[in-house]
């Protein structure tokens, strides 16, 4: 990596993101870059100047990721030829992301630096693992972002290419009904006896899908992030019709504070 800085966005549902980026920034701080994490959700901040480099970290989702994080992608500006890498957290298999992520970049004039998938613990239903799986699969997480981060430093990451599937699980990933299936499938409900009226959950809703009235009301634009679900102080929002609890792998004030 030629660039001294990095402008570093990431969006992260229940924390495991947020934990990769950290991972893959301090390994580049080791390396004496000045990198600046960024909330992808609060938009782009133009660049300081021409020796900033691009990075993206995201969830995967869909087998792509989240439609407000391809709108980000799409409103970059033109590179001007500076590198851009990506980082993504998955429980399985990141499909037409990477591929579809390295044409839109070099499309406007990024120079692909590297990325790299993290296999962390499942947002769905986590309850149902161990603690010791989880800990884990984060701590090999920790390892691979840091070789990824030297890698990015040495200038020889790689930049693994998708399958067959990949371009069709994209234009999966874009169309509006996959995702209304999925928020139907993982129908929110909010326990009123628990729920504190604190609207938290409708702050960290990327998607703008909670109404805070008297109590949170969901509209139909979920994409199932599970931040609501994640950070709900008193645990009073979960899916219909199943015992479905609290997983996070950060709290709500490392998620929103200013000091990343």
């Amino acid at each position: 990596m030629k660039e001294t800085s990095v402008d570093f966005y990431f969006f992260s549902g229940t924390g495991n993101t947020l934990l990769a980026a950290r991972a893959v920034t301090r390994g580049l701080r080791e390396g004496g870059k000045d990198v600046r994490l960024r909330r992808l959700e609060k938009g782009f901040v133009p660049f300081r100047d021409g020796d900033t480099a691009l990075g993206i970290a995201v969830t995967v989702a869909m087998f792509s990721t989240y439609p407000f994080a391809w709108d980000f992608l799409e409103s970059l500006p033109d590179g001007e030829g500076r590198g851009a890498f990506l980082i993504s957290t998955m429980g399985g298999a990141s499909g037409g992301l990477r591929p579809a992520v390295k044409k839109l970049l070099v499309s406007k004039h990024y120079t692909p630096l590297g990325a790299r998938d993290f296999v962390m613990p499942s947002n769905y239903n986590n309850i149902t693992i161990s603690l010791e799986k989880n800990r884990e699969k984060t701590e090999r997480m920790e390892k691979n972002a840091a070789a990824f981060a030297d890698a990015l430093l040495e200038g020889n990451a790689p930049w693994k290419g998708g399958n067959v599937l990949s371009p069709l699980l994209y234009r999966l990933s874009r169309r509006q009904w996959p995702w209304k299936l999925m928020s139907r499938k993982f129908h929110l409900e909010v326990d009123r006896a628990k729920c504190i009226k604190c609207g938290k959950c409708a702050r960290l809703c990327p998607a703008k899908n909670i109404r805070m009235e008297e109590y949170p009301e969901f509209l139909d634009r979920c994409v199932s992030c599970q931040r609501c679900i994640a950070f709900c102080p008193p645990a009073a929002i979960g899916v219909q019709g199943k015992n479905y609890q609290q997983y996070r792998s950060v709290e709500y004030g490392e998620l929103v504070s200013e000091n990343l």
